[in-house]
């Protein structure tokens, strides 16, 4: 389980100030919900947590220990993903090509195991209780559904 702590994080972007200062703690377990009008510098906050930006000041604290990711895989080896609110899903692909998509070995998914990949789908999506077909396409999924695809994407990386 990840217990995780920003201190005093705080962002810019040119004369823009994102985040200033900004401290959470979340111990394993918790749910903490971050809300704030647009503009407010909540995605900033979450991309930073999950390696698409450095803060410009301030730490993040995983397990007791100070790290900084340089890019979401590695946010992910920590136990530290993300669900984005716009879906970075390929609409026309199934549920499984999606969460192949990028962690493909050859880099042409026409040369996968895709057997082998639903079979993990599936066992994921069994597992967490994320039910979803993964042979279905993506774009006749509900968004409820799509979200649970955002997610298994997440635990798929764990495995890999």
């Amino acid at each position: 389980m990840v217990n995780i702590e920003l201190k005093n994080i705080s962002k810019s972007f040119g004369s823009v100030q994102a985040n200033q200062d900004i401290n959470i703690k979340v111990n394993s377990g918790e749910i903490l919900g971050l809300l704030g009008e647009n503009g407010a510098g909540k995605s900033t906050l979450m991309n930073i947590l999950c390696g698409l930006y450095r803060p410009d000041k301030g730490k993040i604290i995983i397990n007791q220990q100070e790290t900084y990711f340089d890019n979401p895989g590695d946010a992910i080896k920590s136990g530290v993903g993300m669900v984005h609110q716009h879906f970075m899903l390929v609409p026309i692909f199934t549920v499984t090509e999606n969460v192949i998509l990028g962690n493909e070995k050859t880099g042409n998914l026409n040369y996968l195991k895709i057997k082998d990949s639903e079979k993990k789908v599936s066992e994921i999506s069994e597992k967490y209780s994320l039910l979803v077909n993964p042979k279905e396409i993506t774009e006749r999924l509900s968004v409820g559904a799509q979200q649970r695809v955002e997610i298994i994407k997440y635990y798929s990386d764990l495995l890999n």
